[in-house]
């Protein structure tokens, strides 16, 4: 048994020698390498990526921990850090990754950003006052690195940011391709520095300093070219001055204003007076009211000067005349009242002045929103002529006030309706509302009603209350506040029925609504329906 044991001792001895004799170390020398991205792609300005690399050895197994060096052809348009790109301006770069003597590469193109500044591309220089400035700047929006976005068409508006004076000419301009040219830009005022500022939403920038020469001529220069007046019926304002300076290098001398007033309009109500025909000079505007309405009055003033090039210049003068009065119409117990078809109403009308005296000479308008339902005389006095209901307005060309008219569709059948007279309250104050059914010369077995508010603006809150009459009225209340009422009578229901009690208040001024009235089922004592016949109604709310 020994040699058996030798010989298979020594077998092993031999495989395992033979096994050692044949083990090498393995080629970590790159013979290539990959990256990803491979294939030429775009980035934002301001973005980044990071990249990956594979090197391979010779007999194709990856190389771990193989050392690359990463780098890019233009440090200026994307810079490495490592794998890492970041976008920096506009333009296309090339990624090479290497290791040992293979790489690897590919190309980048950086595209601009979001937009992130305004920016002047050309700088306006000064010209002679009230001249074009001889060179118009031209901005442009660009991102984070100063790239022009050329995808903007944002809108850019110049104003004067230092020395004073006015700017005309197109001031405001949308971009083009992310560039903004203004090519009017002129400034009127006194010479000197000045510097334009550019804003456009949040982003601002101002521009360098420039200087405006004084013309070789006199030049008229004034300080309002739009002067406002307002004034009541019967008052006239205080005057307006108007102080005019010559910024011209010759004296301006021998001044005169004429006054031009819009087509169509009432003229001779202002006057226009020079201190002195020579400047510097006050020019007063003084206003006459005597003889005018209520409205809009429009004129012009003209400065004139002999040689002067900008002469006139013109001064546009804008008079509001206001009321002086207050109309009313329909008293607070007449401002929501029910008219049978056939029967007239004549609401009170009154024209006060601020200290509630009688104002004489004031024409009134009547209008009916709703001439089918109700018509309206030139006094005022209201007709009923068909169901429904309607607003009906006395009106001047500067103020109005109304009334509102239910209608129901006939005399002698049900109603549902409220005992308001008055649909305006004041804020705080609480409107308290009867809801009645009115049976009239009807007489009911039953009937069912609905009751709910139709909010217009703002908002209101109620609360309500079910009266302890007889019959008494059964009431249930939806989550959406809409209320059902139930109420009947075996042997008949005559007159006015109280179904609900309802108190109103406004959360804010401003708020309107209308109070519904729905007639949903009504029946007499044989269960004959008198639906068709009854009314359904509406009271408007308006908290003041």
């Amino acid at each position: 048994m020994r040699p058996i044991v030798l010989v298979f001792a020594l077998s092993l001895t031999a495989a395992s020698c033979g096994g050692d004799s044949g083990s090498t170390a393995p080629d970590n020398n790159p013979v290539a390498i990959s990256i990803a991205p491979s294939t030429a792609f775009s980035i934002a300005s301001g973005g980044t990526t990071t990249f990956t690399a594979s090197a391979t050895g010779r007999d194709g197994h990856a190389i771990i921990n193989a050392s690359i060096v990463w780098t890019s052809s233009n440090p200026a348009v994307a810079i490495m850090s490592g794998p890492q790109l970041t976008a920096v301006k506009v333009g296309t770069t090339t990624i090479t990754a290497t290791s040992g003597s293979v790489s690897a590469n590919v190309a980048v193109t950086v595209t601009p950003g979001a937009v992130r500044q305004l920016a002047i591309r050309t700088q306006p220089t000064g010209a002679t006052v009230g001249s074009a400035l001889a060179t118009q700047p031209v901005v442009e929006f660009q991102d984070a690195a100063g790239n022009l976005v050329t995808s903007s068409a944002n809108i850019v508006a110049a104003t004067i940011a230092t020395g004073g004076g006015t700017l005309s000419g197109t001031a405001t301009v949308a971009a083009v391709g992310g560039v903004v040219t203004f090519t009017d830009l002129r400034i009127s005022g006194n010479a000197g520095p000045r510097t334009l500022g550019f804003t456009a939403g949040s982003l601002a920038t101002i521009s360098a300093a420039f200087t405006m020469t004084a013309p070789p001529t006199a030049f008229i220069n004034v300080d309002n070219t739009a002067v406002t007046f307002t004034a009541q019926r019967g008052s006239s304002p205080a005057p307006k001055i108007v102080n005019i300076t010559n910024t011209g290098s010759q004296p301006l001398v021998g001044m005169t204003v004429d006054v031009g007033y819009d087509a169509g309009q009432t003229i001779s109500w202002l006057s226009a007076k020079l201190s002195t025909p020579d400047a510097p000079a006050a020019l007063t505007l003084t206003v006459d009211t005597t003889g005018l309405v209520e409205g809009t009055y429009r004129a012009t003033v003209h400065v004139n000067a002999p040689g002067v090039p900008n002469a006139p210049v013109s001064i546009g003068v804008t008079l509001t005349i206001t009321p002086n009065y207050s109309i009313g119409y329909g008293a607070s117990a007449e401002k929501v009242r029910i008219v049978d078809i056939g029967n007239t109403f004549a609401p009170s009308v009154s024209i006060v002045d601020n200290a509630g005296k009688p104002v004489s000479g004031i024409s009134l308008t009547f209008t009916s929103r709703a001439s089918t339902v109700a018509t309206v005389g030139p006094d005022g006095r209201i007709t009923a002529v068909a169901g429904g209901d309607a607003w009906i307005i006395a009106s001047t060309p500067a103020t109005a006030d109304s009334v509102f008219v239910i209608v129901p569709r006939s005399p002698t059948t049900p109603v549902i309706r409220t005992d308001v007279t008055s649909f305006a309250t004041r804020l705080g104050d609480t409107l308290f509302v009867n809801v009645a059914f009115d049976t009239r010369a009807t007489t009911v077995g039953a009937a069912s009603f609905a009751v709910g508010f139709t909010l217009q603006s703002g908002s209101l809150g109620f609360l309500y209350s079910v009266p302890a009459s007889t019959p008494a009225p059964v009431v249930s209340i939806s989550s959406s506040g809409l209320m059902r009422i139930s109420v009947g009578s075996a042997n008949g229901m005559t007159g006015s029925i109280q179904l609900l009690g309802l108190k109103i208040v406004g959360r804010g001024t401003g708020a309107t609504a209308w109070l519904d009235l729905f007639a949903l089922d009504v029946s007499d004592v044989d269960g004959n329906s008198l639906t068709a016949q009854s009314s359904s109604t509406r009271l408007p709310i308006v908290i003041r």
